[in-house]
This record gives structure tokens, sequence and C-alpha cells, in this order.
């Protein structure tokens, strides 16, 4: 049941973006809006809120969803209409940019409500696998030696 109102927010913000943004820049239908919605709702849900929130944080997956959503929108979109390049790319960008926006919001919602007690999953970016090591080196000559040297 969390993962359902979870996906009507998500649902809710992508719908709500692209129907303030796309229309600003191509001729397109609602119903076709209401779709490509639903299809980026899941892509994005799955991907970015279930997979990249928990392992990587709140950036990492927020620039994803902004990736996500410009992609979508430039090919989703624009392979579908003869739009000019410059319209279909900044329907993509703007559209992009206030989902993620949006998404920052809606992953301290995923964060605290959908995904709490799975902290154990996370996956550190640097750990301390590849640290390099430190340590003071030994001097292993004898005193006599460093006496001579002197």
């Amino acid at each position: 049941m969390r993962h359902l109102i979870a996906l009507a927010l998500k649902y809710v913000l992508l719908a709500t973006v692209f129907f303030a943004i796309v229309p600003l820049f191509l001729r397109i239908s609602s119903a076709e809006l209401l779709w490509f919605s639903l299809w980026m709702t899941l892509v994005a849900y799955v991907l970015g809120d279930l997979y990249l929130l928990p392992r990587f944080g709140n950036l990492s997956a927020t620039i994803a969803d902004f990736g996500l959503a410009f992609v979508g929108v430039w090919i989703g979109i624009g392979a579908f209409y003869d739009g000019s390049g410059a319209a279909v790319l900044n329907a993509a960008f703007f559209s992009a940019l206030l989902v993620a926006l949006g998404e920052v919001l809606f992953h301290a919602y995923v964060q605290r409500f959908i995904l709490r007690g799975q902290e154990e999953e996370s996956v550190p970016l640097f750990g301390h696998k590849w640290q390099t090591e430190m340590a003071e080196e030994f001097d292993v000559r004898r005193e006599a030696d460093h006496d001579d040297e002197k």
C-alpha cells in the first residue's frame, strides 16, 4: 500500500510538470501526456527510487531522475513529433529541471516513509577497499650504521 501511494504521488508530480512544460513547446494531446507520464512514473520509480536512492542517496537519484526525464522527453516525445530540435530540447530540459526539483522533496518522502529500515543495503561510494595504508616506516638498520653516516 505504501508503494501505491508513492506511485500516485510521483505520477501526480510528473503529470503536473509535463502538462505545465511540454505544451509550451510542442503540440501534444492530453491523453498522450497522461500515458507518457504513466510510463515515466513506472520506470523512474523502479530505477531511481527503489534502486538508486537506497544505495547512493538523494543527490545521485535526483541526477538520475533529471537524466531520465530529459532523455525520456527528448526521445519518447520528440521521436513522435515533427517539431524543431530546439523545441524538443527546450521541452526536455525545462521539464527535467522541474522534475529534478520535485524529486528532491519526493525522495525525502520515500526515504522517510517507504524505505524505512532498509539502510543496511546502502553501498558506500568510497569504501575502505581502495584506501591507501598510512603508517610510519621503521628503520631496520642498526644504530651503528647510522653513526657511520654522520
